[in-house]
């Protein structure tokens, strides 16, 4: 019954005009801004459905999407992790509503399901939940300021650190309060959070009580460049590493530079981490960057991008330190959709090439090339988890993974990804008894 409403959904959203003057859908629903309509005379009854004033001042938007996206693995986790072939049918629905009164308060609720058929391959934490409230929150503005309390999801720069986790089925949120306000020429966000606890089931998904967020971020234009400085917190109850499981209480703290000028973009980060771990001091560190060039007069605007990255891994498990970098709440499709590797005690390079053929179209081909840096530590996986078996082996080199993307947006509401990536096990998973990786993904989304 599911695939047949979907089918029917997909017929639809495939017949409506383009609407090529409208702005884009944003990946957080609640930065779309709808109040431009009220000026349109001739509203539709789509444009009706995005904009619906109640009385002067007030109105109320509705949108939502659904998501159908395969996963297939050969081999996950190089088969150090269990069952390792198969695949995973992700179904996702989420609907919203966007109350603005004024422009002082604003409350904004959405509701979700996630669904997951497997074959093979065993769900992940974040694969299923029956239906829930994924967000509900209000605003409140005066004089340039924004008080915003309840469930919320929330990204930090480029996501290294803190992200939607949009590749499994249950997006990231969490439940608390963030202040936003400008000092000057200054964007200055604090806050704090739990992450909400995902569970099986209709509508009782809670705090996660474990797990405690707090920081301070500040960001500024200089010149044609953007900078930020912040200060992030994070109490962990049972983090797992390599050398032992304990209560984790980290303080990081970076900076992050980023930009775009005459074709070239670039993307910096360095951070710090101190903080106790167990009977153990936290001493940790990563760098990050990508630096790309777009040939914009050239056909299909090709674009070139070099990555480069390192994060600390721990030298001795029984020195009393830790120097395994936490990348807290990461997006870890930053390297390749597969998603299979997490950004601690490790450094790559990954050369890049995108085109455009055309203004729906884009592909992406990419070179992950990976390493650990300690070898007394494990390679780390998703779930930020140690890989069973590689901390005890020789070797730095862990995998080479080529990866081909194709994106194409059908029209206004529907688009089509493609993802597959290879990864040839090097020195340390053949060590510790893994083989290559084989990874296809297939995604539909409709978005209104």
């Amino acid at each position: 019954m599911m695939k047949k409403m979907f089918v029917i959904a997909l017929a639809i959203f495939l017949t409506f005009p383009a609407y090529a003057k409208e702005p884009g859908f944003n990946l957080y629903r609640w930065n779309e801004d709808y109040a431009y309509l009220a000026k349109k005379s001739d509203r539709d009854w789509y444009n009706r459905f995005k904009y619906a004033p109640l009385r002067e001042d007030v109105y109320v938007s509705f949108g939502g999407s659904l998501r159908e996206r395969s996963n297939m693995y050969d081999n996950d986790r190089f088969g150090l992790l269990g069952v390792s072939d198969g695949h995973l049918f992700l179904h996702r629905v989420l609907l919203h509503a966007d109350l603005h009164v004024t422009d002082r308060f604003r409350f904004f609720a959405e509701l979700g399901s996630h669904l997951v058929e497997r074959n093979g391959l065993r769900p992940g934490p974040f694969d299923r939940d029956d239906a829930d409230v994924t967000q509900a929150f209000f605003d409140l503005r005066y004089a340039g300021s924004q008080w915003r309390v309840g469930r919320q999801e929330m990204d930090l720069g480029s996501t290294r650190l803190v992200s939607v986790r949009n590749g499994p089925n249950v997006r990231r949120a969490f439940n608390g309060i963030r202040f936003d306000t400008k000092i000057s020429d200054v964007d200055l966000r604090l806050f704090g959070m739990n992450e909400v606890k995902v569970k099986k089931g209709a509508f009782n998904n809670g705090i996660n009580d474990d797990e405690i967020l707090w920081g301070i971020y500040a960001t500024k234009d200089i010149n044609f460049t953007k900078a930020s400085v912040y200060y992030l917190g994070l109490y962990r109850k049972g983090a797992v590493y390599t050398q032992n499981t304990a209560n984790e209480t980290r303080h990081s703290i970076g900076t992050h530079l980023f930009g775009k000028r005459n074709g070239w973009d670039w993307n910096y980060e360095l951070i710090y981490q101190f903080g106790d771990f167990g009977d153990a001091d936290i001493s940790a560190w990563t760098a990050a960057s990508v630096t790309g060039y777009t040939f914009n007069q050239i056909t299909w605007s090709p674009r070139v991008a070099f990555n480069a990255n390192i994060a600390s891994g721990d030298k001795n498990p029984d020195n009393g330190k830790l120097n395994t970098f936490n990348p807290l709440y990461p997006n870890l499709t930053y390297f390749e959709e597969a998603a299979v590797l997490a950004p601690q005690n490790f450094y790559n390079i990954k050369p890049e090439i995108s085109f455009y053929p055309f203004n729906q179209l884009s592909m992406t081909f990419n070179w992950n090339f990976f390493w650990r840096v300690e070898k007394n530590d494990a390679v780390y996986v998703g779930g930020l988890i140690p890989l069973l078996g590689t901390a005890s082996v020789d070797g730095h080199f862990v995998a080479h993974a080529p990866s081909i993307s194709i994106d194409y947006q059908l029209n206004h509401y529907v688009a089509l990804d493609l993802s597959y990536s290879h990864f040839f096990a090097g020195k340390v998973i053949n060590n510790a008894g893994g083989n290559d990786i084989n990874f296809l993904k297939l995604e539909l989304n409709i978005t209104f």
